[in-house]
C-alpha cells in the first residue's frame, strides 16, 4: 500500500509538500525492509543456483556410480580404414577382440510377377467369364519377439469389372489392396508388414502384375493358397521359378529355407559362412551389430575395443560439473577486501562448508581401493590450488581404462568410490526435503514476515498521512479564519 498527498486535495501546496517530507522520513523502516526482502529474495536466487548446479553434477555423478552400467564398461567396435562392404558398432556386453568380414550377398524382399499380357487382349475376361468370381489367401511375414516366423493368410476376393487384361489385372491389384488395408485396420498385420501391389507395364503393350513383400530374407517370404479354379496358376504369380521376361515367378529365388533362399544376406565371419534374413546382424557376434552395406564379397575386418572416447568424455563431464559448482561457491561466499563487497553465502557456514567438503570428497584416497589406482591423481586427474580439477594425463587415464578396468570403475563406484562419496554428500542438499529446500522454506518464511511488517507499516503511514492532512487543514482553517478577521477590522478602523 502507497503513501502520498493526494493533488486534489485542498491543502495548500506549502503544507502538502511539509506533509510529503514528513511521511518521507517515517517512511525510512519500510524502504529498509524493501531492500531487506530484495536481499532475501536474490539470496533465494542464488540458492535455485547453485541448486540446479548441483543437480547438474548428481546426474553426472549417478551415472559414474552406477557400478551395473558404468561408462568404463562402453565398448567401440571400427572396420579398417577403406571398407565398404559393411559398418559396425558395439555395446557394452561385447567382448574386444578383431574379426574379419566378408558380404557376399545382401538379403532382399520377396518379389513376385505374373506373366506378361497383351494389355488390350481379353484372356483375363475369358478366364473370369468361365469361372466367375475367384477368392485366394495372401500368406504374410508377421514376425515378433517371441515367434520370428509368425504369419497371417489374408482372403483375397477378385470379380473384375474390366474387360481388358489391364483392366482385370488392375481390379486384382484393388482387391489385393483391399484386403490388404483391411487386415491393417483390424489389426491383423502392421502397416510396416503390409506387401505392396501394382501393375507394371515392361512394354508400351504388355502389363504385368507385381508383388513386393515388406521384410526381407526368406522369413519376408510371401505364400500363396491358389483359388479353387487357380486364378493364381493362371497368372504365374506363384510358379516355383525364376521370372523372366514373359513368365511369371519369382525375381529372387526364395527356395526352401534360409540356408538356400537367396533372399537372405550372407557374410562370412573369421572364415565361417552366416546368412540371415536382415542386413542388420545383431546376433553373429555377442553386443556387436554388422550393418551389410554392400555385396563386395572382398574381406575386410574390424575391432572391439574399449570405449576409450566415451569413458573419457564421462569423466570431463564430470569434471566441468563438478568445477563449476565449486567456483560458483567460491564466487558466493568470498568477501572482495578491496570493495566490501559480499557474495551470497559470504556469511553462511552451510555452503562454506560445501565447498571445503567437495573437494576432500574428490580428492582424498578410496579405502579398499589398491595403492595403485586410489586417487584421481592416479588416473591423471590433478586438483589445482582452488580445487578445481583437469584431466592432465589422458595416458594414465587410457591406461587405466585398458589394464585396469575393474579398479577404474571402483575408484568412482565403491562404496567409498569418489563418484559414490560425492554423489551422497550432493543428495543432502538437493533432495526432496534436503538442506537446499530448508534453505529456501527459511528464506520463504522470512520474505512472508517482512512482507507482513510492509502491509502494517503502510497501513500505519496512511493513518499518519490522514492525521497530517486533517491537522494542517485544521491549521489552514484557523490562519484563513484569522486572515478573514484581520481583513474586516481593518477595514472598520480606515
Amino acid at each position: 500500500m502507497g503513501t502520498s498527498v493526494s493533488p486534489s486535495s485542498n491543502l495548500s501546496p506549502q503544507y502538502q509538500r511539509l506533509i510529503q517530507r514528513t511521511l518521507e522520513i517515517e517512511r525510512q523502516p519500510k524502504l529498509e525492509l524493501q531492500n531487506e526482502r530484495q536481499q532475501k529474495q536474490d539470496t533465494k536466487s542464488v540458492v535455485s543456483d547453485l541448486d540446479g548446479k548441483l543437480s547438474s553434477l548428481q546426474s553426472q555423478l549417478s551415472t559414474l556410480a552406477d557400478s551395473i552400467s558404468s561408462p568404463f564398461e562402453g565398448r567401440s567396435a571400427s572396420a579398417v580404414e577403406g571398407t565398404e562392404g559393411f559398418s559396425v558398432s558395439a555395446d557394452e556386453t561385447a567382448n574386444t577382440g578383431s574379426y574379419s568380414v566378408a558380404v557376399n550377398r545382401l538379403a532382399s524382399a520377396d518379389g513376385r510377377v505374373s506373366q506378361a499380357y497383351n494389355s488390350g487382349g481379353s484372356g483375363l475376361r475369358t478366364f473370369f467369364d468361365n469361372n466367375g468370381q475367384q477368392t485366394f489367401d495372401l500368406e504374410v511375414a508377421t514376425p515378433t519377439d517371441s515367434n520370428p516366423d509368425a504369419r497371417e493368410q489374408i482372403s483375397v476376393t477378385v470379380d473384375p469389372s474390366g474387360s481388358t487384361n489391364k483392366e482385370i489385372l488392375g481390379n486384382i491389384q484393388t482387391a489385393i489392396d483391399d484386403a490388404l488395408q483391411t487386415a491393417v485396420d483390424n489389426g491383423t498385420i502392421s502397416s510396416d508388414e503390409r506387401p505392396s501391389a501394382s501393375v507394371i507395364n515392361p512394354t508400351s503393350g504388355t502389363a504385368r502384375l507385381s508383388l513386393q513383400s515388406q521384410d526381407s530374407g526368406y522369413q519376408g517370404r510371401l505364400g500363396f493358397t491358389d483359388s479353387a479354379n487357380g486364378l493364381l496358376a493362371e497368372l504365374q504369380v506363384n510358379a516355383d521359378q525364376l521370372a523372366s521376361d514373359t513368365q511369371g515367378g519369382e525375381i529372387t529365388e526364395v527356395g526352401t529355407d534360409e540356408g538356400s533362399s537367396q533372399l537372405t544376406s550372407e557374410f562370412e565371419l573369421n572364415g565361417l559362412t552366416f546368412t540371415r534374413n536382415s542386413n542388420e546382424v545383431t546376433d553373429a557376434v555377442d553386443g556387436v551389430t554388422i550393418n551389410l552395406e554392400e555385396a563386395t564379397g572382398t574381406t575386410s575386418s574390424f575391432e572391439v575395443s574399449a570405449d576409450e572416447e566415451g569413458a573419457k568424455d564421462a569423466v570431463n563431464e564430470f569434471v566441468d560439473r563438478y568445477n563449476e559448482v565449486l567456483k560458483f561457491l567460491q564466487d558466493e561466499t568470498e568477501v572482495n577486501p578491496d570493495s566490501d563487497e559480499r557474495g551470497a553465502f559470504a556469511n553462511d557456514g552451510t555452503f562454506r562448508r560445501l565447498g571445503l567438503q567437495l573437494r576432500n570428497d574428490a580428492t582424498r584416497p578410496v579405502e579398499g581401493a589398491p595403492d595403485r589406482l586410489n586417487t584421481l591423481e592416479d588416473i591423471g586427474i590433478e586438483a589445482s590450488r582452488d580445487g578445481t580439477l583437469e584431466l592432465v594425463d589422458e595416458d594414465a587415464f587410457s591406461d587405466a581404462l585398458r589394464n585396469d578396468q575393474e579398479a577404474l570403475k571402483d575408484l568412482f563406484a565403491a562404496d567409498d568410490g569418489v563418484a559414490k562419496r560425492l554423489e551422497t554428500r550432493v543428495d543432502q542438499y538437493v533432495e526432496t526435503g534436503g538442506i537446499i529446500d530448508d534453505r529456501k522454506d527459511v528464506i520463504n518464511d522470512s520474505v512472508d514476515r517482512i512482507d507482513n511488517r510492509i502491509d502494517r507499516l503502510d497501513e500505519r503511514l496512511q493513518r499518519r498521512q490522514e492525521q497530517l492532512r486533517a491537522r494542517f487543514s485544521e491549521v489552514q482553517s484557523t490562519i484563513q479564519s484569522l486572515a478573514r478577521q484581520q481583513r474586516a477590522i481593518s477595514q472598520r478602523l480606515f
